[in-house]
């Protein structure tokens, strides 16, 4: 079992802040004191996830998600509890020593086995490739040097199935050599499958080797590139090419450059960016999106600038925006990719490129507008219902009235006004005491949250609450104070793995009267409402006992306790109209 000290655990959760935290995921705007994102665990479109910087708390109102800033990335990154602790520490560098053995991935036996095969093909491909003095210049060409080829692990499958004869005499069986795609079977037995090509690794965001990209140095061969096909661990529509190398800076700088192919993202390396990508062609699926937003909240979108690559965008870049990414893209007018870039003016040039970053209302505009003649008048209003549509679905207030405005010297047409956002409810204490059941018992725990002293008079008032899920968060919550006469949210949900108690203490936390003052008269109402309905509920049970047949001297014993709680109920209702 995995143990990480306590003090580590509180020391990480305080050092962490959670709007930090969560804005390496997600793009996070303030809000009055609070802040909001997209939230990430349903199909979001308004900023439904509030952020409490005081608390360390988030809250989605839609879904009721909720937690601290461990909980927030268990559940983004869906892994276990330790495994987000270790992460959160690595994120604010800090020192936590553990044990790697207690929360490494455990990895299927078969997918292990192919995992090293491909391994092993990097290896010796790199091996060939740096004994192959014409291959090697061929890469110094193209600006491919020993510290490229290294760092991306480029190598060369030889001719005459050489690979094949290498890994079986390794021990590694043709079944599992076809099963990861680097033999193939034909009418005269296995042969390689990227024979003759140089060999760019792709690996998933975890770094397991899971195919390649090959290149063939053959001028006639129409198909310049081949990938691995679908295999166990290569869903080309799931894998994101260098991003588990790009992941560091990527989420350092808060955002990732997405390209097209394989060479564009070495290109960008050689001129210095490390946090770039490519989603191995311009079809981005929702699996990848949902990989680059694990890298960093900001996309930005690098396709090449013909019409292919300007459609992909559209698509790519909406995907992202509906997935609740902040989204920008490159304006490449040139006419070449990246990797042409580089070649022809340097690095230089690249990095400029880099410059023309423009916002995804700008790309709109631009995209949907290329081709509309506005001179039309049925064309320029079909322009400006999409393009206003795709604004107002991807842009904040200040964004959309831009745009509207942008689109209205455009076209010259009038745009309606939209309606103005809902103000704000103000935000009032609220000292009444309270009636329902819910309501008075959230009331004790809120205050017994905030203030150890309303801890002491529950457990002598009171002690009980007539909910399970509301008594085991107060006995949670009586521990805690005890040991550390003191507690916080986050400390509770840390505390306990009890998820309905976890869900309980972040709606609590993040509800308009957590934060007012304390006051005894509301908690003694709240305490005195919960006797109440617990002896109401006590009449019911004796008023259907009553009706049963029973003999004299039980019906005498039963309608003393009735009269007893009745007169228990009339007390109660007293002293609440007295307040």
């Amino acid at each position: 079992m995995v143990r990480i000290r306590e003090d580590d655990i509180n020391a990480i959760r305080s050092k962490a802040g959670i709007v930090d935290i969560i804005s390496r995921y997600l793009p996070v705007y303030r809000k009055g004191k609070s802040y909001t994102a997209l939230c990430p665990f349903h199909d979001d479109h308004s900023p439904s996830l509030s952020i409490s910087e005081d608390k360390q708390i988030y809250k989605c109102f839609v879904c009721g998600a909720g937690g601290n800033v461990f909980s927030f990335v268990q559940n983004y990154e869906k892994i276990t509890f330790p495994e987000a602790v270790v992460k959160v520490a690595s994120l604010i560098d800090y020192p936590l020593d553990y044990e790697a053995d207690d929360v490494r991935e455990k990895i299927d036996p078969h997918k292990e086995t192919l995992y090293r095969i491909l391994e092993d093909t990097i290896k010796y491909s790199m091996y060939e490739l740096n004994n192959t003095e014409a291959k090697k210049q061929y890469l110094e060409g193209r600006g491919l040097d020993e510290r490229v080829r290294q760092r991306f692990e480029i190598g060369y499958n030889p001719p005459n199935d050489a690979l094949y004869r290498f890994l079986k005499a390794k021990g590694y069986t043709d079944k599992d050599l076809y099963a990861c795609n680097v033999i193939r079977s034909t009418s005269q037995g296995f042969q390689d499958v990227f024979t003759d090509r140089i060999l760019f690794p792709i690996h998933d965001a975890k770094g397991h080797p899971a195919g390649f990209s090959a290149r063939t140095l053959d001028p006639q061969n129409p198909s310049k590139y081949i990938n691995t096909n679908e295999t166990e661990i290569f869903e080309k529509g799931k894998l994101v090419y260098n991003a588990h190398r790009a992941s560091g800076e990527a989420r350092r700088q808060g955002r990732i450059y997405v390209t097209e192919g394989v060479t564009d993202v070495i290109a960008f390396d050689r001129a210095g960016v490390q946090n770039c990508v490519c989603t191995l062609g311009t079809a981005c699926t929702k699996d990848q999106i949902r990989i680059l937003k694990d890298l960093a909240p900001k996309i930005v979108f690098c396709y090449d600038g013909d019409d292919a690559g300007q459609n992909a965008t559209f698509r790519a870049a909406k995907m992202a925006m509906n997935a609740g990414a902040d989204v920008s893209v490159i304006r490449n007018t040139g006419g070449m990719d990246p990797d042409e870039i580089i070649r022809s003016g340097g690095k230089e040039a690249l990095i400029s490129l880099l410059k023309n970053e423009i916002s995804w209302g700008e790309f709109v505009l631009q995209y949907l507008g290329r081709n509309v003649n506005f001179d039309n008048y049925l064309e320029k209003k079909e322009f400006a219902r999409k393009a206003l549509q795709e604004i107002e679905a991807g842009g904040d207030a200040f964004d959309i009235q831009h745009f509207k405005e942008e689109i209205e010297k455009m076209t010259g047409l009038h745009l309606e006004n939209r309606p103005k956002p809902k103000k704000e409810p103000v935000r009032r204490n609220n000292v009444r005491i309270p009636k329902g059941i819910e309501e008075a018992e959230e009331t004790i725990l809120m205050y017994m949250i905030r203030y150890p002293y309303a801890v002491t008079r529950f457990t002598e008032k009171l002690g009980f609450l007539s909910d399970p899920v509301r008594s085991k968060t107060a006995m949670l919550i009586v521990d805690r104070t005890r040991k550390k006469n003191t507690c916080t949210p986050a400390d509770l949900i840390d505390a306990t793995e009890n998820e309905d108690v976890r869900k309980l203490v972040t709606k609590l936390a993040t509800d308009e009267r957590f934060d007012r003052e304390y006051n005894e008269s509301v908690l003694d109402g709240a305490m005195r409402r919960v006797r109440s309905y617990v002896t109401e509920k006590n009449i019911e049970s004796l008023s259907e006992q009553l009706k049963q047949p029973m003999n004299e001297e039980s019906r005498m014993i039963l309608l003393q306790k009735y009269q007893e709680s009745m007169q228990e109920r009339r007390r109660y209702i007293d002293e609440d109209d007295s307040q």
